[in-house]
C-alpha cells in the first residue's frame, strides 16, 4: 500500500467534489486534521473509514488502497469490498488470538501462583506460627522420603521451631517417642510462605544430629538436633571452618539451632562436644548418643 499515493487520491477527490478538509471531516466524523495527514500520506485511514470515505469521493474501497482510480476491466467495487472484509476478518483473527494467548497466560499465572500458595504455610513470626499447618507438611515430606520410615503415616508433634534468614528447621516428635527434622524455605513467590524441602527422619530418643546442606549462595546451612537426652546437658559445641561454634542447649532434654554461615568452603560440622552448665565437656565417649553412653 502507497499512503502517498492514496494521500494523493484522496486530496484530489476532495478537491474535484469541491469538499474542504474540514467538510471531509465532519462526513466522516474525524478531525480535519486526520484528514490532512492521509492527503499527505504520513497516516491512512481506518478500516472503518475506508468504505465511507470512498463512498463520500465516488471511489471503491480497492482504488483507495491502490492508490489511483482502476477501470472495470482491472479490479471490480466487489473486490475492495472483499478485501476491506478479508482485512476486517484478520483483525478480529488476531484480537481472538491475542485473547486467547492472554488467557492461556492469565491461566498459566494462576495455577502458578495457586501451586504455591497452597504448598506452602504463612509464617510471619515464629513465635505464632501455625505448627499444626508446618507439621502436616513435615509429616507429608518424610513420609515421601521413606515410605517404610516410622514417620510414614504416623502421627507427629512439634516441640521446637528456629529460623535463620531464609530457612526454617523443625524438631518434631514420633508416636514411639523417636524424633525428626524437617526444614522449610522461603518460597519464591510468597516471601511470608514455607514449604518444607529437606530433614531427617527416623532417629532414636537420646541421640544428637546434623543435617547440613549447601545453599546456591554458597552458604552452609547446618542444623542440629536431639531429643530425650540428658538433663546434665546445658550447652554444646563444634567445629566448622576452623571455627569453634558454643550454644546453648535448650530445656526438657531437647536440642535445635540452625545455623547460616556465609562464604564457606565446607558444609559438615566436625568435633561435636556436649557441655554442663559451666562450660566443661562431659563425660560422654559418644555424644551423638549420649545416654547410650552415660
Amino acid at each position: 500500500m502507497d499512503t502517498k499515493a492514496t494521500g494523493q487520491l484522496i486530496a484530489a477527490r476532495r478537491k474535484e467534489r469541491g469538499l474542504s478538509q474540514l467538510e471531509l471531516a465532519k462526513r466522516l466524523h474525524v478531525t480535519d486534521k486526520a484528514v490532512s495527514r492521509w492527503e499527505t500520506g504520513r497516516g491512512m485511514p481506518a478500516l472503518e473509514t475506508l468504505e465511507p470515505l470512498g463512498e463520500v469521493l465516488g471511489l471503491a474501497v480497492s482504488e483507495l488502497l491502490a492508490g489511483r482510480e482502476l477501470t472495470e476491466a482491472e479490479l471490480p467495487e466487489t473486490a475492495g469490498k472483499q478485501i476491506l472484509e478479508g482485512m476486517r476478518k484478520a483483525r478480529k483473527q488476531l484480537w481472538c488470538g491475542a485473547a486467547v494467548m492472554l488467557a492461556a497466560m492469565g491461566l498459566a499465572a494462576g495455577l502458578f501462583l495457586g501451586w504455591h500458595y497452597v504448598t506452602s504455610v504463612e509464617v510471619t513470626d515464629v513465635a505464632a506460627a501455625d505448627r499444626t499447618a508446618l507439621t502436616r507438611q513435615a509429616e507429608r515430606y518424610l513420609s515421601q522420603l521413606n515410605r517404610e520410615s516410622r514417620s510414614a503415616g504416623g502421627t507427629l508433634s512439634m516441640v521446637d521451631l528456629e529460623q535463620r534468614g531464609n530457612y526454617l528447621a523443625a524438631l518434631c516428635v514420633e508416636e514411639d517417642g523417636g524424633w525428626d527434622l524437617c526444614i522449610y524455605d522461603r518460597d519464591a513467590v510468597f516471601k511470608n510462605r514455607w514449604k518444607a524441602n529437606g530433614g531427617a527422619f527416623g532417629m532414636e530418643c537420646g541421640t544428637v544430629n546434623s543435617w547440613n546442606f549447601g545453599s546456591p549462595q554458597r552458604e552452609a546451612v547446618i542444623v542440629f538436633g536431639g531429643w530425650g537426652l540428658p538433663q546434665d546437658i546445658r550447652a554444646y559445641s563444634f567445629e566448622h571452618d576452623g571455627i569453634t561454634y558454643i550454644a546453648p542447649a535448650g530445656d526438657g532434654g531437647k536440642l535445635l539451632d540452625l545455623f547460616v554461615v556465609p562464604d564457606s568452603r565446607t558444609i559438615a560440622p566436625a568435633n561435636l562436644a556436649l557441655l554442663d552448665e559451666s562450660g566443661r565437656m562431659l563425660p560422654y565417649p559418644n555424644p551423638w548418643q549420649p545416654e547410650r553412653n552415660s
